[in-house]
């Protein structure tokens, strides 16, 4: 998941007549969604596709999160495992270039029931903040725990009371990436100097659960579950440990179709997707762990990784319907 973890690229004239394609798609498949006319909108209509994201209400109770990377490069993103349908315009530094693409993906988001997108850079909070300004879409940021966390929890308290932040219970939720690369002396020390009326959530990560009983902690997120050849059983079980290990404190559950770096690296992560029966059987676990407030899909858009469920040439938009049909059960229950 680092930022220059990156991959080669095909011809940008397919990928923008996959754009528009796929945009007249998704017209239709997500008509049920009060946002699907966003998707008829003329990709560089500004105006009309923000006109087109508002009056979706933000489920505070039961989002539903993704990890969310607007670092790709054009020139990188369509030469792994899976290759996305839609790339950022010809010339564009990267996904965060591309306004109409950033809306495609909230729309392509809100079809499925995602709620809100977890960044990893402090400058993607303050983009997507403003590209989706009146949509009630949500945004936060993960911070790198190994790359200077106090500047970047400065960067997001910034914006902290932005109606646009992730929120539980009315407070801002900000997450973190090897949390435990720092001893809790650390983080108890940062929390007092930088929030010390816990105004906003501090998620950590890992599967260490003892870590989030210290006081810096209100809650728990593991990153990955693809590793699992039972999540199902998994994410359950690690719930009983999170809330035995710190009662009252939140445990968010991963969601994930698969994994496959072996392209990149030496294998961390293999598994694969069974035609979208692994991310099912991640989200069965994640119902089955009674969260008290949100999942989160470990992700959006990791090509590098082959985590992705964002629509791609080889699966299509399988698992946002797949993603859809969990949001009616975890958001009804």
């Amino acid at each position: 998941m680092k930022v220059n973890d990156m991959y080669v690229r095909t011809s940008s004239q397919v990928a923008r007549c996959w754009r528009q394609v796929f945009i007249a798609l998704l017209a239709i498949t997500a008509a049920a969604v009060p946002l699907a006319s966003a998707a008829q909108a003329a990709p560089d209509n500004q105006a009309a596709a923000t006109a087109a994201l508002v009056n979706v209400q933000y489920n505070e109770a039961h989002p539903i999160l993704a990890y969310y990377y607007a670092w790709w490069e054009t020139d990188k993103l369509t030469s792994g495992p899976y290759q996305a349908l839609l790339i950022p315009f010809a010339g564009a530094r990267d996904i965060s270039d591309d306004d109409s693409l950033l809306r495609t993906h909230i729309i392509e988001a809100r079809s499925a029931g995602i709620d809100g997108w977890i960044v990893n850079r402090g400058s993607d909070v303050a983009r997507l903040l403003d590209v989706a300004h009146g949509s009630d879409f949500r945004v936060t940021l993960q911070v790198d725990s190994d790359n200077g966390p106090e500047a970047q929890l400065q960067t997001f308290y910034q914006h902290a009371n932005d109606p646009g932040i992730v929120t539980y219970a009315g407070q801002p939720v900000v997450f973190f990436w090897r949390a435990w690369a720092h001893p809790q002396a650390y983080w108890t020390d940062l929390r007092d100097r930088i929030d010390p009326d816990h105004n906003a959530l501090w998620i950590a990560d890992g599967d260490q659960f003892g870590f989030m009983a210290g006081p810096a902690w209100d809650g728990i997120s593991p990153y990955a579950i693809a590793w699992s050849g039972n999540p199902t059983g998994q994410l359950p079980a690690w719930g009983a440990k999170a809330r035995a290990a710190a009662p009252g404190k939140l445990y968010i559950p991963p969601v994930s179709p698969g994994c496959d770096d072996s392209g990149v690296r030496a294998a961390t992560c293999v598994r694969d997707r069974g035609d979208g029966a692994y991310y099912q059987s991640t989200l069965n676990g994640a119902l089955a762990a009674k969260p008290q407030w949100a999942v989160v899909v470990s992700t959006w858009n990791e090509w590098m990784e082959a985590t992705s469920i964002e629509p791609a040439t080889a699966y299509g938009d399988l698992y946002l319907k797949l993603t859809r049909e969990f949001a009616t059960a975890f958001k009804g229950a």
